[in-house]
């Protein structure tokens, strides 16, 4: 193992907020970032690869629907439980569930 980054993501334009990886065995995370987009991601890492693998990163969708209030786009997201649903709440005072 190594002290040092795998890899650098620069998918966003400007600061990153919230960052979570979906528990109910789909492999997906998602980001969320100032410039009112959350970046959906596949995440192959860990236990499904082997350990001499490297980690497989695939960038698969931009949910765009927050507007910027004072710098701020979307603060927090979170994962639906068991299906592949996210929720974003921005600065602008809107929740949106993503489908």
């Amino acid at each position: 193992m190594d002290d040092k980054p795998y890899k650098t993501l620069r998918y966003h334009e400007k600061a990153v907020r919230d960052v979570l990886f979906h528990k109910g065995g789909v492999k997906l995370f998602a980001t969320a970032g100032d410039e009112g987009a959350v970046q959906v991601f596949h995440a192959n890492v860990g236990m499904e690869t082997s350990y001499d693998s490297q980690p497989v990163i695939v960038p698969l969708k931009v949910l765009k629907g927050h507007s910027i209030v004072e710098s701020l786009g979307v603060l927090c997201i979170a994962w639906h439980p068991k299906l592949a649903w996210l929720v974003s709440a921005g600065a602008d005072g809107k929740a949106i569930l993503w489908t």
